[in-house]
């Protein structure tokens, strides 16, 4: 795929085969920190339509996997739950059942997740697999998603353009002011500080175009930015 192809693509399967290619059966690798944002923001892109179970599930994902430590216990409380959610066919007995566990936990409440009726089985499987995804260990078949949950976009935005050469990101640009806007924006998902951010960028001595205009951009942002994470991974 070459960088105008990315930039370009409104195919979210062949983007995702490019960043992720099998090389045979024995070659799946970890999932990345990148792979399970992204998922998560499809998530929150979708939120009105998917059910309250797998809301709880993902609600959980964001607080175990968006920090820079992956919150361990967490995690593995949640995932049991999440790797059931994609082996039942969406029966209102099992969804239940998965719901009462996740109300034990604390993770929901009893009238979110409850349901009086079973859900149609293949709109199921692409809602289970989405809230089960970000919790899978290896880098997850993405086509048990449907394309209309993923996004092109959101993958720009999470990835950034990973097929063009980049200039370097100076570690002299992350000031307090910087990193602490940036904080911000990533903790509470209040991205009308961006062009803010960009501003204390460009003030730190930043030039990259690329930087300063996804910031800018009245577009849809999300906890996973490429920008954000520039600023708040240090190598």
């Amino acid at each position: 795929m070459t960088p105008r192809d990315w930039q370009t693509s409104t195919d979210p399967h062949a983007m995702l085969e490019a960043l992720f290619p099998m090389r045979g059966l024995d070659s799946i690798e970890p999932q990345t920190r990148k792979s399970r944002l992204y998922l998560l923001a499809c998530a929150r892109r979708s939120w009105d339509v998917l059910p309250g179970v797998c809301r709880a599930v993902l609600r959980a994902a964001e607080v175990a996997f968006c920090d820079s430590k992956t919150k361990r216990e967490l995690r593995d409380a949640v995932h049991p739950l999440a790797e059931a959610l994609v082996l039942c066919r969406g029966e209102a007995d099992d969804v239940n059942d998965i719901g009462h566990k996740l109300v034990a936990l604390g993770h929901a409440t009893r009238d979110e997740v409850r349901v009086a009726d079973d859900f149609d089985p293949v709109a199921w499987r692409g809602v289970s697999h989405l809230a089960h995804a970000p919790f899978e260990g290896m880098t997850p078949n993405y086509y048990f998603i449907p394309p209309e949950l993923h996004s092109p976009h959101l993958l720009r935005e999470v990835f950034g353009n990973p097929f063009q050469r980049a200039a370097p990101f100076h570690p002299h640009w992350r000031t307090d002011t910087v990193v602490n806007l940036a904080r911000h924006a990533h903790a509470t998902t209040d991205f009308t500080v961006l062009p803010v951010l960009a501003d204390a960028l460009q003030d730190a001595g930043c030039d990259r175009d690329d930087v300063l205009t996804h910031l800018r951009a009245d577009t849809l942002h999300a906890r996973g930015c490429w920008v954000l994470e520039a600023i708040l991974t240090v190598p």
